[in-house]
């Protein structure tokens, strides 16, 4: 056996350039896993991602996990042409700004899941140096090709479909699998990186005239049906050589993600009582929290019993203060009895405290608190 033809073939694969894209990351401080599989959701077959790397920063109570599903192709003969047109940003059937995150927080996942919030992601990300990552695609890719470097002739986007689909194939099982997976206070975001190791073409349809240009990265926003449900996620097609360039910014991407979810968490606190929709995001846990040893107070010293689900949180604005208040009512005697009650009035702020880091006013009152208009 001539060992040494071995070598030269492997050389042929894609191999190579999986293991010298995975040194990159690991010489970047990434934390590299190869060849991680999954199971694909339409043939239920078991498919393949070349790479995923991650960054975690802890922020807060939460972990930030900054993570790039890498496809890696190899092919000497043939370049890839990405057919492009002017792009239209106001296009309302696209989604220029797709955000793929993941968090078991509900805080997170209340901002997360707000109307526009991939929008403002993206515009606050820029604002925090995020330069080429995220960046606005400059073109409308409609559609690629494998093509000859020699003759020019196409042969077909099969090795480039592959490669976009099992990226967001990959990102949705890793987005399913996460909620069994991951228990400890986590936030997630994905980006999909098709990376080739021959030329890289853009194809600029304008009118009659096609305009071949070389480019080392090309940003395509992908629309697929996943789980029976329309996505649409960023692909950057990046040229092999180029890749390693590429990394200072994905590295600003990391910081910048840690900033904007420390920022964003915060958000979903600044007047987070006076808002009924995020006071219930936790509104179970306050009712458990504090309807044991109110019921126990109650009993005490009434002989009355509160269920968990008579206790609810309203903000009244004209006393601009916070009511517990309850569906169920008491007396007066009974809610006199509660504000001046120690151990009642130190059980409700610390609830208060710890799930909502509200420290301001509060009262006992019953539902009628509140006056109404007719």
């Amino acid at each position: 056996m001539e060992l040494d033809k071995l070598s030269e073939g492997i050389c042929k694969t894609g191999f190579v350039l999986e293991n010298r894209i995975a040194s990159n990351l690991k010489q970047s401080g990434w934390t590299v896993i190869s060849n991680k599989y999954y199971e694909d959701d339409f043939t239920s077959s078991v498919r393949e991602i070349d790479l995923l790397a991650y960054k975690v920063s802890k922020v807060q109570q939460f972990d930030v996990y900054t993570t790039l599903l890498i496809s890696c192709k190899k092919n000497e003969s043939n370049a890839w042409a990405l057919l492009a047109r002017d792009i239209n940003l106001k296009d309302p059937n696209s989604d220029w700004w797709p955000l793929h995150a993941w968090s078991n927080d509900k805080a997170l996942q209340y901002q997360l899941a707000q109307a526009g919030c991939g929008k403002t992601y993206h515009d606050e990300m820029a604002e925090l140096g995020v330069i080429d990552a995220l960046s606005i695609p400059a073109v409308e890719v409609f559609a690629f090709q494998e093509m000859n470097c020699e003759s020019g002739l196409p042969k077909n986007d099969t090795n480039i479909f592959n490669a976009v689909t099992s990226l967001m194939k990959a990102q949705a099982y890793e987005l399913s699998a996460l909620p069994q997976r991951k228990k400890k206070p986590s936030i997630y975001q994905f980006n999909l990186i098709s990376i080739n190791d021959s030329d890289l073409v853009r194809l600029k349809f304008d009118k009659e005239i096609i305009k071949p240009e070389p480019i080392n990265s090309e940003h395509y926003i992908a629309r697929y049906i996943i789980r029976k449900s329309e996505s649409f996620s960023r692909i950057r097609f990046v040229k092999a050589s180029h890749f390693k360039a590429t990394l200072a910014d994905y590295e600003r991407l990391h910081n910048a993600n840690c900033k904007w979810f420390d920022k964003t968490y915060n958000r979903f606190y600044d007047g987070v009582v006076k808002d009924s929709k995020r006071i219930n995001v936790y509104l179970d846990e306050f009712r458990n929290r504090v309807s044991g040893p109110l019921n126990s107070k109650l009993q005490e010293s009434f002989g009355k019993n509160i269920q968990s689900s008579d206790i609810n949180l309203e903000w009244n604005s004209e006393k601009n203060r916070l009511s517990i208040t309850t569906i169920q009512a008491f007396g007066d005697d009974v809610y006199d009895f509660l504000n001046q009650d120690e151990h009642s009035i130190k059980i409700a702020a610390n609830a208060l405290k710890k799930i909502y880091q509200y420290s301001g006013e509060f009262r006992f009152t019953d539902f009628w608190d509140f006056d109404i208009p007719f």
